[in-house]
């Protein structure tokens, strides 16, 4: 049977390419460079990118102001970049800029001080460990959705973000409710829901006396101040019973961890590892999730597949963390969504010394452009690649190595994947359990990439009951 994530006259055709061991070199983007380049940028980057490579190839060499920057999205580059010549390339301008906010988390740290944290870090993330957390996101995904009201019309790109901010906040600091908890949520909504292409410049425009900017910078600073009283109000607090805390909320985990050489983490490593957290684990989480219901209002014979699936597996009780891997057609919508709208639509490196990528030479100071976007729709790799098919993770079918990375891949592959998919997936169960998605007469919905792949507008949708 024919595989249906492939395209077969495509892919003989790139299968005698490989065979023969070729690889075309970098296309270089003819015009002036501000004509060229930027201003297609600034208006609208991933119609650019994907001009660019209909035109170009896998492969293209630009220049964008003062920066020599390669567009890629074939595989094997994906594979050289993030795991071969891993140690080639270092993290993204973009995120060094954010670093005076973010510190040296796992995100935006590099080097030995990066593998140390992750060897320190990565158990606590394993999926027995995610479990635990599990009550916690339905919770308050229960808590978000018991005010919605069948026939409202709701901006679930907000509720969302609201939710997985929610979770983030009860995971690393425990479910009690105090103030500067409640500062945290409400600084983060500020800080990471609104920044955009302030990225690209964030030191200049932190300086400038805006009002969105200085609003901006107030926010920064609560949430700094905030995490920071937390902190230490924790070790005063395991400090008086002599004792580590047995609640098993993510800044005691933090605390509580030890290095080879026995050694904790300081304050100022444990404040960034929960900035990082925040930055890594909210945004991405809820817009998946909102790109699953948008996806399901205008698919609803999926979205009743999905919801039966739901009625089977809790039988009419409340759902359960050990119903998540009951939820298999749930959890393919997922990873469709994650395919045709994934949230690090392109990832940065930054080439630190002279290198090649399949035998074409890369200088140091080389910006790479990693398009997840175009890899996830290439037709070589996936049939029907623009279509909504959840049954396509169904069958069991191998794709080809790196044509399907929504959370990287190699050494720093997405730390919080299988706390993410818990996340997604028993939200929307929730919600699916509960209420029917449809989208209102007239409505759109279309992405708009930055630093994440957003929807442009509110993504508005009526919820009606769900009959049981």
């Amino acid at each position: 049977m024919e595989s249906p994530n492939r395209n077969p006259a495509s892919d003989t055709q790139h299968s005698s390419q490989e065979r023969a061991g070729a690889m075309k070199p970098f296309a270089t983007l003819p015009g002036i460079p501000f004509f060229s380049t930027i201003i297609p940028l600034s208006r609208n980057a991933l119609s650019f990118f994907m001009r660019t490579f209909d035109t170009h190839g896998d492969r293209v060499q630009l220049r964008v102001f003062s920066r020599n920057v390669l567009l890629l999205c074939n595989p094997d580059d994906i594979e050289a970049v993030l795991v071969n010549e891993r140690d080639s390339f270092g993290r993204s301008s973009e995120v060094r800029n954010l670093r005076p906010i973010l510190g040296n988390g796992l995100f935006a740290s590099e080097g030995e001080l990066w593998r140390s944290q992750r060897r320190l870090i990565q158990p606590k993330f394993h999926s027995s460990a995610i479990q635990s957390y599990a009550s916690v996101m339905l919770e308050c995904v229960s808590q978000r959705i018991e005010g919605w009201r069948p026939g409202d019309l709701r901006n679930l790109h907000l509720e969302m973000m609201h939710y997985t901010r929610d979770v983030v906040c009860r995971t690393l600091f425990g479910s009690k409710p105090d103030v500067d908890a409640m500062a945290i949520a409400q600084a983060v909504t500020t800080v990471f829901d609104d920044l955009r292409s302030e990225v690209l410049y964030l030191n200049l425009w932190r300086r400038l006396p805006l009002p969105r900017s200085i609003c901006w910078n107030r926010a920064v600073k609560v949430l700094d101040q905030a995490i920071s009283r937390m902190i230490s109000h924790r070790r005063r607090a395991r400090a008086g019973t002599g004792q580590s805390a047995s609640s098993s909320d993510m800044l005691n985990v933090l605390l509580d961890a030890r290095g080879e050489d026995g050694t904790s983490m300081s304050d100022r490593q444990i404040h960034d590892e929960i900035m990082n957290m925040f930055i890594a684990g909210h945004e991405t989480s809820a817009l998946t999730l909102a790109w699953a219901m948008h996806l399901l209002s205008t698919n609803p014979d999926i979205q009743d597949h999905a919801a039966s699936e739901v009625l089977k597996v809790t039988s009419n009780r409340p759902l359960r963390p050990e119903d998540m891997p009951s939820l298999r057609y749930l959890s393919a919508i997922v990873q469709e969504t994650l395919r045709l709208y994934p949230p690090l639509w392109c990832i940065g490196r930054y080439t630190i010394r002279n290198t090649t990528l399949s035998g074409f030479p890369v200088a140091r100071g080389t910006h790479i452009w990693l398009c997840i976007y175009r890899l996830h729709r290439d037709p070589r790799w996936f049939s029907d690649p623009e279509a909504f098919q959840p049954e396509r993770w169904q069958d069991g079918t191998s794709l080809k190595k790196f044509t399907y990375v929504p959370f990287g891949v190699g050494p720093r592959v997405c730390i919080g994947q299988h706390f993410a998919m818990v996340e997604i997936v028993l939200g929307l169960a929730a919600i699916l359990s509960r209420f029917r998605l449809s989208s209102p007469p007239g409505s759109s919905v279309a992405p708009e990439a930055w630093m994440t792949l957003r929807p442009k507008h509110a993504v508005s949708l009526r919820i009606d009951a769900r009959s049981r």
